[in-house]
């Protein structure tokens, strides 16, 4: 496990773009649901997509020699966001309810495993009380089943799995949901 003291979870910073892009596709490239050339247009403006519309990104870096993997002091090595429920997720969930949608965990694979993530998720879960949001859904890769044993772990529930186009990708998603206003 990293040490709470090893891990500084902050707010995206402007300078945090190429990091936090390349982390995506590190993460995302061993799961069933990557798609390589796969838009993240939002990646491309966290500020605009995320923090000025009413949502949260946040990324988690090293501190204090907290690695034994080949990675720095200060390096970003987990993000994870929440965002108001729009498109076609807001299709299949109540978002007039005061339920937003949670996105873009990532962790580099030379650090999963130590309650980084969880770190992660669980601030954005604080965050998004704290913005009046009553409930966090999700969506990961049915096939994921690290993913999905993880957010299972910290209580959210599969309502359903179902197959989704996203212009050329055919994705088979499971979707999540769990109250964190209680």
């Amino acid at each position: 496990m990293v040490e709470s003291t090893d891990l500084t979870v902050r707010r995206y910073r402007a300078g945090d773009g190429e990091r936090v892009r390349e982390l995506n596709r590190e993460a995302m490239a061993g799961t069933p649901e990557w798609v390589v050339d796969a838009p993240d247009t939002d990646l491309e403006d966290v500020r605009g997509h995320y923090l000025d519309a009413g949502g949260e990104f946040l990324v988690g870096e090293l501190a204090g020699g907290a690695s034994e993997a080949d990675l720095d002091d200060g390096e970003i090595v987990a993000t994870g966001a929440v965002e108001p429920l729009t498109g076609w997720m807001a299709e299949r969930f109540d978002a007039a309810a005061g339920t937003g949608e949670l996105s873009r965990v990532r962790v580099d694979p030379a650090m999963q495993g130590r309650g980084i993530g969880t770190r992660i998720v669980e601030e954005l879960a604080r965050r998004a009380r704290r913005r009046g949001y009553r409930a966090l859904v999700l969506n990961t890769g049915a096939d994921n089943e690290q993913a999905r044993g993880f957010y299972e772990s910290l209580g959210y529930a599969c309502v359903r799995e179902e197959t989704v186009e996203f212009d050329d990708a055919t994705l088979d998603l499971a979707l999540y949901w769990r109250r964190v206003d209680a």
